[in-house]
């Protein structure tokens, strides 16, 4: 079986990678992560060469986005970036998803590997769990929710309940 497999990761190191970049982004203090602006104005500023390609649902067969690190390429169907703007929160989490493959993986940190089907990927080698604990710690900022319910993180943030529940279960 053919899998992905990345640098290891822990969700703390995930965070504290997080909360650097909210640190030098001046967003350490902001609930509500604007995912759009972030992509579009804040990103640039570190990466330079970045590109963002909006196409088509039909031309991404059946992925939401796709991300590219070693070509600084982030392509998002235009269905999935017009939700987004209108404040869709799994497409906030998907583009948020797609920002963390970007910072998180290059082609350095991450291979494709073949492996015996009983044995699983750990966790925190598995890309897309990584991406995955990197758009909830952007979108829901451990140090702010502290002491807020799923609700409360779910309205504030802009997140679904089920990432609310899952980011919940990891604040300290």
């Amino acid at each position: 079986m053919n899998q992905y497999i990345a640098s290891g990761l822990s969700r703390k190191d995930i965070r504290d990678y997080v909360r650097k970049i909210k640190q030098v982004t001046g967003t350490s203090s902001v609930l509500y992560m604007n995912v759009l602006f972030f992509l579009e104005n804040v990103l640039p500023i570190f990466i330079p060469d970045l590109q963002i390609d909006f196409v088509e649902k039909h031309e991404m067969f059946g992925k939401y986005a796709e991300t590219f690190p070693s070509q600084s390429l982030i392509r998002i169907r235009q269905d999935v970036y017009i939700r987004a703007d209108e404040g869709s929160e799994r497409d906030r989490f998907t583009i948020a998803h797609e920002i963390g493959h970007l910072l998180l993986h290059d082609d350095d940190a991450i291979a494709l590997c073949r492996s015996d089907r009983e044995v699983a990927i750990p966790k925190y080698a598995d890309p897309e769990w990584q991406a995955n604990a990197f758009a909830g710690e952007f979108l829901m900022n451990a140090d702010l929710i502290k002491g807020m319910s799923a609700e409360e993180i779910s309205s504030a943030c802009g997140s679904s309940m089920q990432a609310a529940e899952i980011q919940l279960k990891y604040v300290c």
